[in-house]
Parts: C-alpha cells; structure tokens; sequence
C-alpha cells in the first residue's frame, strides 16, 4: 500500500504535530491519523503472474490512470528503487489497483513501453480489454441467426489456452445477426463488428482464492442514469473544454443483406433531417449493414445513425474534483450525470451527458471526465 501525494514528496516536516511528531525525520506510517487535510490517496497495487496468482504488491506512485468506454484504459506508475521489484514488473504480469477516494478497482496487465531513468522506471499498464488483441478467431468462424452477445461469449469460449480472460456476464438479448471471421482479433471483433450492432463491454477484474481474475462483459448498455449527481462549473469542475466534432450526415442510404441491387432483392431505407439540411446544407451517407435482413431493424438502425449525426457532436473534457453531488464513486463510465457548464455554448444546464473516459491524476488532485 502506498500514499499518493500531489507534487510526489512530502516537504520536511509538513505533518503536523498531532498526526505524526517525527515528521521530517522518519517516513511517515503506512496508515496515517487524520489526513483528511491533504489532497492525497491510499492506493493497493497487486501484482499476479500471467496465471493469475498474485505474487506481491508494488509499491509505486501513480502519474495517471484511465478508463474508457468500450476501449482499454491505460496506467503510468513510477517506481523508486526498481532493482528490489524485479519480479513484479515483468511483462505480461496482471495488475489490480484499489482506490480509497472512490475511484473504481483498475485491471490491467503491464508491458511496453517501459522507460528507465537514474533511480527508478516508468512502467505502462494496459486495461484487460487490450488482451483480446492477444486472442484470435478460428479460420471460417461462421455464425447466422446469432445475437452480438452469443457470439462473443462463443469466441470467448473458443479462444487458445490458456485463456487471457474468462466469460463474464453476458447480455445475450437483442437482434439476431450473422457474421463470419476469418483470423481476426477478438478485441477488433467485438469494436468494429459486434458493437456496431449495439451494446457496450469491458473487462473487469476481481480478487478470488488468491488470483486476479479478469473476466469480459457485455451489456445492453454500461451504466445507469445517476439524476442525483451534478459536475457543476465553479463547483466541483475545475476546467472544462467542450469540443464540436463531426462528420454532420443528415441522409443516411442504408441496405441490409441480399443477392444483387434490384429494388426486391434486399432491403432499403432512408432517413433524412430537413432541420439539419436547411441549416448545413445536403450531407448523404450510405451503409451496407449486412447483418440485418428485415425492412422494419434496417429503418430503425437508419434513423438511429441519423439522430447521432444530424447535428454537430458535442464532446467536453472536463476536470472534475472529488466534491458532492458528484463524488469519485458517485458515478461511473457509462453512467448519465447532469452537467451543468455556464461559460460557453450557452451553457448546459441541466443537461444529462453521458461519461464515456476518465482519466485521474493524482498529482493534480482532478479525474480528467469526457462526457457527451
């Protein structure tokens, strides 16, 4: 266990009297009395092999530590004294970081790049999802008439021991799908294919009978509406920096799957937003979306492509403090939280914004937050 200080050394003789007398002239306990005064943090850091079996703990600071949605996040940990760690700082070792101001337990794996300096290294440690780009599919890998979520645990199942992460919970609902791989990566395959469809996943990881135990999931969607917790300019938001992105497609051309282009052979539709023409002018897409086979799922995913693009983007990056309504742990990747932002893009107050990366760093005292 380790503590985190912002500026990453404690100035001599900073504690005061009552919490720690010596301070200045031995380190400071493990666990400390009262340090509410400080903007720090406890941190555990478990290190098991590649099998899982936790071999120790890593004493190490943190610069950064990230989540995101639908994609791996990434850890940046300092060592001091590297020649005593030797053994938990080998890559491929799974790591499993506990947080005590709230922030979510990390999972992860280290591996390069890893930079030594005079004194110490810099290690890199990547979220469980980056292991699926570590796991194959089979050659000819058919499915027809499957939802996304039956395919990924199937593939999960499937892949080469031993296993780099187990099935977790699944979500096997939605529209049935057909797909075909060929010696694809399952961490592209769940991305750029079985996402596509809907849903969300990630990979988490536990503590059971002495291993780290990382396990991918796969929602209907990550998180849940959190009406009670507000990141509130001025407040408990530091900086923020809304970003306007695109591309702006106000006519989606969609088919779905068939033999040839004649007007009985497969499915149209076609979804436009005169709103949005007559303020951007004509902006046409297509998309062959070759997994749906019904008029009725191709129109619906039409007009769900044309509610996300019609209008500008809006992503903000935001700096948010560990301060009610909106603590640490209050909320989540994935979860709706209220912003309320007054200074620009006429303001949104009030406004539901989903949170899709977090990324906190302790020197700074503030979890980076990119809602939208």
């Amino acid at each position: 266990m380790s503590f985190v200080y912002p500026g990453s050394s404690w100035p001599t003789r900073s504690w005061p009297d009552r919490a720690w007398p010596l301070a200045g002239v031995v380190a400071p306990p493990t666990l400390l009395p009262d340090v509410g005064w400080v903007n720090g943090l406890y941190t555990l850091i478990l290190v098991a092999n590649p099998r899982g079996v936790v071999i120790g703990e890593l004493a190490a600071d943190i610069d950064s530590v990230s989540w995101r949605l639908n994609e791996d996040g990434q850890a940046r940990l300092i060592v001091g004294n590297p020649g005593t760690a030797g053994e938990l700082m080998e890559f491929g070792s799974r790591l499993l970081m506990y947080f005590d101001n709230g922030l979510p337990t990390w999972s992860g794996y280290l591996d390069p790049p890893r930079r030594w300096a005079y004194g110490s290294v810099e290690l890199t440690a990547y979220g469980g999802e980056r292991l699926l780009t570590q796991r194959v599919t089979t050659r000819t890998r058919r499915f027809s008439a499957v939802t996304p979520g039956a395919i990924f645990a199937a593939l999960l199942a499937e892949q080469a021991g031993p296993a780099v992460v187990e099935v977790g919970q699944i979500y096997i609902g939605g529209e049935a799908v057909s797909a075909e791989f060929h010696l694809e990566e399952l961490l592209k395959v769940v991305q750029d294919k079985l996402l596509t469809y809907g849903g969300d996943f990630d990979v988490t990881g536990a503590l059971e009978g002495g291993r780290i135990r990382l396990r991918a999931n796969y929602y209907d969607q990550r998180g849940r509406a959190r009406p009670n917790v507000r990141l509130m300019e001025g407040h408990n938001i530091a900086a923020v920096e809304p970003e306007e992105q695109g591309p702006i497609i106000n006519e989606w051309l969609t088919t779905g799957a068939g033999n040839g282009w004649e007007a009985w052979s497969r499915p149209y539709a076609t979804a436009r937003d005169e709103a949005s023409v007559t303020r951007y002018g004509l902006r046409q897409s297509p998309e062959v979306m070759s997994g749906v086979t019904d008029a009725a799922t191709l129109a619906a995913r039409t007009a769900l492509n044309l509610s996300a693009s019609a209008t500008p983007y809006v992503a903000t990056g935001l700096d948010a403090l560990n301060l009610p309504p909106a603590r640490f742990g209050d909320y989540d990747i994935g979860d709706e939280v209220t912003v309320e932002m007054y200074s620009m893009l006429d303001g949104f107050i009030g406004m539901r914004r989903r949170v899709l990366g977090r990324e906190f760093r302790p020197r700074d005292g503030v979890c980076g937050t990119v809602v939208a």
